[in-house]
Order: C-alpha cells, then sequence, then structure tokens
C-alpha cells in the first residue's frame, strides 16, 4: 500500500539525490500456481474521436479490467507478450478507474487510479497516494503537484538524464530518468508558485469543491481525491503551455 505524502518524503528525497463493452467480466483462467500476479502498468492513453485507446501491459494472455462506479467496466486480454489496448469511451463524468488484473472473479487492484475527466481539455493521469502523479497526456514542463497539505511532490517530463531547474522559494534542481520524469519533494502545502524552463506557473490544489471532481484552478485543473485505505490528497495540473507570467 502506498504511504501518505508525508511519509515518504524522506524516501523520496533521497531518491531525488532520484475491448471489450459494460456489463459483466467474464470469468477466466485458474490463478496461477506460484500465487503472483502481475499489476496491469498503463504505458499511453491516446484520444480517437470520443474514443481513447489505453495500452499497457500485464501479465501474458492475463486479463485486465478497467471499472468505474457502478456497472461501468471494461476489459482486455493481453497477448502472449503481455501488451493489451483497451477503446474506452470518453465518460459523461469525470472517472477515477480502478485497473486490476482479473483471474476468475478474483481482481487484483493496480496501486494507481487511472483519471479521466469528461472534458477533452482535461488532464489524463495516473494518481497513486504517496507518489507523484503520472501525467499521460502529451507535453514537456510542469506536469503536476501533488499534496496532502503537510509536505508537496513537484513532477514533469524533460529530455531524458537531463537536468532540471526549478525555481520556486528556492532554487532546486531534479534529473530525469531515462523516460524522461522527474520529481522533486518539498515542505508545504503545494502552493508555491514555481518557475520552469522560463514558463512561470501558479498552483492551487486543495480546497475542491466536490470530492474525485475535476475542477479549474486558476490556469489549470485541480482534483481532491482519496484511495482505498489511503489518505486524502489532491493533485493541480497546468494547461499545457501554460505562461501565467
Amino acid at each position: 500500500m502506498k504511504r501518505p505524502i508525508a511519509s515518504t518524503l524522506a524516501a523520496v528525497a533521497a531518491l531525488l539525490v532520484a475491448g471489450c463493452g459494460e456489463q459483466a467480466v467474464p470469468e477466466t483462467e485458474a490463478a496461477p500456481e506460484t500465487g503472483w500476479v502481475m499489476s496491469p502498468e498503463i504505458d499511453t492513453v491516446a484520444s480517437s474521436g470520443g474514443e481513447l485507446i489505453v495500452r499497457g501491459h500485464a501479465s501474458p494472455l492475463g486479463r485486465v479490467v478497467v471499472s468505474g462506479a457502478g456497472d461501468l467496466a471494461y476489459a482486455v486480454g493481453a497477448d502472449a507478450e503481455g501488451m493489451f489496448e483497451l477503446r474506452v469511451p470518453r465518460p459523461a463524468k469525470d472517472t477515477l478507474f480502478v485497473v486490476e488484473a482479473r483471474v476468475g472473479q478474483e481482481g487484483f487492484p493496480a496501486p494507481y487510479r487511472l483519471l479521466i475527466g469528461s472534458d477533452p481539455q482535461a488532464p489524463i493521469a495516473l494518481l497513486a497516494v504517496g507518489a507523484p502523479t503520472q501525467r499521460l497526456d502529451g507535453g514537456v514542463g510542469l506536469d503536476a503537484v501533488d499534496t496532502d497539505g503537510r509536505a508537496a511532490l513537484v513532477s514533469g517530463r524533460a529530455a531524458p538524464d537531463s537536468e532540471v531547474v526549478i525555481e520556486g522559494s528556492a532554487q532546486r534542481t531534479a534529473r530525469a530518468d531515462d523516460a524522461g520524469r522527474w520529481r522533486l519533494a518539498g515542505s508545504g502545502d503545494g502552493t508555491t508558485p514555481i518557475r520552469l524552463g522560463g514558463v512561470a506557473y501558479s498552483p492551487l490544489p486543495g480546497g475542491a469543491s466536490q470530492p474525485d471532481t475535476l475542477e479549474r484552478a486558476g490556469a489549470g485543473w485541480r482534483i481532491a481525491w482519496s484511495a482505498p485505505g489511503g489518505g486524502r490528497q489532491s493533485t493541480w495540473f497546468p494547461d499545457r503551455m501554460a505562461t501565467n507570467r
């Protein structure tokens, strides 16, 4: 289980020094003899008309289920190499989907939720308690600011293995990994203005009027949410190419 941001702040700081449609899901094969099931990992989400194409990898020939509130569920089988592609209609309202491997009627949830907004301009991302949000819509720069009110995680994308300079209350640096993703841990409620690559951002996480719902917040979007068994957390996403100068 992921820990709240404040509980993992020291560890993160150390690292920085680092188709199927709705309705019931059919029963599939029995659990493997080892008892271990790989959690599905989502790599990309692409828009295609009124649909979203979710691509990722899971256990070879395994079953992947993406489900929302009520009976909203979509399922697909992974191929022999574990790759899967699932077409999901854009939801009529903002949805935090649970992503899980399914063996028979037993589900094995991934440690994140898939956020898809009803607005085509809204961000698409993977949210996990105590971890930086992984934004899936395109672009470089600042991706998101996550906070639990005591500590914050700032994350984004840049050229792979490059150094990123983040100017806020003090100038700090982070290094992008070989996939181009970087993150920086800090204290506070995540509202400190940030300047990154010549672009100024004014994050406004927290204070959402409706839980689990995206809403406009300054030059971006925010959502307040919590995972089962996890602490409350809020995330702010800047509009792409936001300047706020």
